[in-house]
């Protein structure tokens, strides 16, 4: 009969009570069926929340727990880790901006916070600006672009990782200004780049299209500064002298 009871209940897609409802006690009708319920609702929400964190494209998981806010982070005048944390800049469509050397920790808080905001049931797409320049190119070429670019505004956050690693073609340039143009009191971004501000025409070859993205983007921006060396190498280290 147990069987019976979970197969009946998969087959009108209650999954969450199949696997569980044995576990439940009961002490009346209203409390039981109330608990079933609740079963399901919250195997719902979880898988909910899978599917948005596959759909983000998260290259690896970073949670805040793992995350050491060292003295070597420089946050700007207003700006907290608290603020971050909790997701404060979402709301008013503000921008945060990660810049330092490689190995400091920018991808690794911009995957964190970016995840938090998965679990808490927004829309986040997660790219590293080379990847995101090469989908866009790809979907100019097969005239499905402007599809693509209406998903996106769909989206609450968006982290573009990596701006600096790679020089981008001039038209991949042109496509990527349009994405962060569109973002613009419209949508909140992370940006992490190893490059200054003054260098990113190195990456986008052109000086006045430069000077606009910049000028877009931080005009509602919060400029973090990850300085000292490379935590990769720095934990490289400690494990050797252990050895």
């Amino acid at each position: 009969m147990s069987e019976q009871i979970e197969l009946m209940m998969r087959q009108v897609k209650l999954g969450g009570m199949a696997k569980e409802w044995r576990s439940v006690q009961f002490e009346s009708p209203e409390q039981y069926v109330t608990d079933l319920l609740k079963l399901e609702l919250r195997e719902r929400e979880a898988n909910r929340i899978n599917r948005m964190v596959k759909t983000a494209g998260f290259r690896v998981l970073k949670t805040l727990d793992d995350f050491v806010w060292g003295s070597a982070i420089q946050f700007p005048s207003g700006l907290s880790a608290a603020y971050m944390e909790e997701l404060g800049f979402l709301p008013p469509k503000e921008n945060l901006i990660f810049m330092g050397t490689v190995g400091t920790g920018k991808t690794h808080l911009a995957t964190a916070i970016a995840l938090k905001a998965c679990q808490e049931g927004r829309r986040v797409r997660f790219y590293t600006a080379a990847s995101l320049a090469n989908i866009l190119l790809e979907r100019n070429n097969k005239g499905t672009l402007n599809n693509y670019l209406s998903t996106l505004k769909k989206v609450e956050l968006i982290v573009i990782d990596e701006v600096g690693f790679v020089p981008l073609h001039k038209d991949a340039a042109e496509l990527l200004f349009q994405v962060i143009s569109d973002c613009y009191e419209q949508r909140s971004l992370i940006i992490t780049s190893n490059l200054e501000f003054s260098q990113w025409n190195t990456v986008f070859g052109d000086n006045r299209l430069t000077a606009a993205l910049v000028d877009r983007l931080i005009h509602h921006s919060h400029i973090v500064i990850f300085s000292g060396e490379s935590y990769r190498l720095t934990q490289s280290m400690q494990r050797q002298r252990t050895r």
